[in-house]
């Protein structure tokens, strides 16, 4: 009963319900209108034969037709082995001459009416009378003499046919029912098994983690379907719980080191206001420095979250940015004395998110002025499809073993020590790819050069 209830059972039970279902419809489609069908099959044979036949009585010559005529009854019996069905002739008045049937009518009711029409007549009587069968009547004329070929067949054997069809079908719907139950249990063995494997693997992925692989099903439905995605979603958890646990422990380090190098200070201050008198020139020299420290804490924070905003995938806006615009604004934003040149073209147009464009140039223009060296220079201008803007610094730039490395999260340059939070790049990265963009750096030159391409658009109406 356990079985029953489950898929394997159900699945069965609904390909056999289907079956059955099948069965009867096409049952009472034939066994319904067989009787009738019959009937009709066989009257429309006896009307053939006994057009075919009449050529074959009309052959004779005219002394045939009496009563006592041999040649004639030999034919009539002949069409009765040829048929299965009794033959007669009546004549113009619907009498007997010749019959195989001693039990025929002297005057036959048929043969007076197709006398009567010109034409052949057919005639049925009802299943529930005493003789159940069929008759045809079809006229001839010979040497103007008119005659009637009358054949007729019992269709009392009519019920067994009905009965072979009933048995034949019953036989059929039983080994149909049976062979759909094998192949239903087939199929459902094989994909329970499939959902069953698929269900214990997210048991045990549930109790130990994602250290339990999830095995790809190569099969193209939808339980592999199912199965691939699942791989897929694991293979998404775990690099997200990789990212976390890096995100947490490098997160640490670097709020660790100002954290304390701030308590150190507030500590140092604290002391030097305690003294008598008060040594208050090394206290204001502590607090800037743990001025400092709160600033760098800030911007890391800062930086944190933004970083946070991004594994989120909040999504970012889409619209036309007046690219050289956004340029000059964000250059003004820097000290004259840090020396930022700005070439940019009118109307460079792209697509992006202001917000997130802006935030991108901030980070390559602090980067180039805290790693490089004057003269920083950022030009807008366009290119095939893009608008593409650079930001290039006169530092010492970029060791080529480092120009990828530098774009991961925490990643810093070799010269670059212990300045700045190297997420920086990274998270310019991420926005300008999430944009429809890029950001690369490109080799040459004396310093760094790092380019930023944005997918361009027309000028907005």
């Amino acid at each position: 009963m356990r079985r029953l209830r489950g898929l394997r059972g159900r699945f069965a039970l609904a390909l056999m319900g289907v079956s059955a279902l099948t069965l009867a419809i096409t049952a009472a489609l034939l066994l319904i209108p067989l009787d009738r069908a019959l009937r009709d099959d066989a009257v429309r044979t006896l009307a053939e034969s006994a057009r075919a036949s009449r050529s074959t009585v009309r052959e004779l010559p005219p002394s045939a037709y009496r009563a006592d005529s041999r040649r004639l009854r030999r034919v009539l019996i002949t069409i009765r082995r040829q048929t299965a069905a009794d033959a007669a002739v009546y004549d113009a008045r619907a009498a007997l001459v010749v019959s195989t049937d001693v039990d025929d009518l002297a005057r036959s009711p048929v043969a007076g009416r197709a006398i009567a029409a010109g034409s052949t007549v057919r005639f049925e009587r009802a299943p529930g009378d005493d003789a159940d069968e069929a008759a045809v009547a079809t006229p001839f004329t010979v040497e103007d003499r008119r005659y009637v070929l009358v054949m007729h067949r019992s269709l009392n054997d009519l019920p067994a046919v009905q009965h072979v069809v009933r048995q034949a079908l019953l036989v059929a719907a039983g080994i149909a029912l049976l062979i759909a139950l094998v192949v239903g249990l087939v199929l459902a063995s094989r994909l329970v098994a499939r959902v069953t494997a698929l269900r214990d693997t997210a048991l045990r992925v549930s109790d130990a983690g994602m250290v339990v692989e999830v095995r790809p099903d190569d099969a193209r439905d939808e339980i592999g379907d199912l199965t691939r995605a699942f791989a897929a979603m694991q293979q998404q958890l775990r690099d997200q719980e990789d990212a976390r646990r890096t995100f947490v422990a490098t997160a640490s380090h670097e709020l660790r080191t100002p954290l304390a190098s701030l308590l150190l200070m507030l500590h140092a201050t604290s002391e030097d206001l305690a003294d008598d008198p008060p040594d208050l020139d090394e206290a204001r020299r502590q607090v800037g420095r743990a001025l400092g420290q709160t600033e760098r804490l800030t911007r890391l924070s800062a930086t944190l979250l933004d970083l946070s905003r991004l594994d989120a995938r909040l999504p970012l806006r889409a619209e036309p940015v007046e690219l050289g615009e956004l340029a000059r604004s964000i250059v003004a934003e820097f000290p004259v004395e840090l020396g930022v040149r700005l070439h940019a073209e009118d109307d460079l147009w792209c697509t992006a998110d202001p917000g997130s464009v802006a935030q991108v140039v901030r980070v390559l223009v602090d980067n180039a002025a805290l790693h490089g060296a004057a003269p920083i220079v950022v030009t807008a201008g366009a290119g095939p499809g893009r608008a593409v803007l650079t930001v290039e610094d006169g530092g010492p730039g970029v060791r080529a073993d480092e120009a990828v490395r530098i774009f991961g999260r925490f990643e810093r340059g070799n010269e670059a020590g212990d300045s700045g939070s190297g997420l920086g790049l990274a998270i310019g990265r991420e926005l300008a790819v999430r944009m429809g963009g890029d950001l690369r750096l490109e080799p040459g030159g004396n310093g760094a050069r790092f380019v930023l391409e944005l997918p361009s658009t027309d000028v907005p109406t």
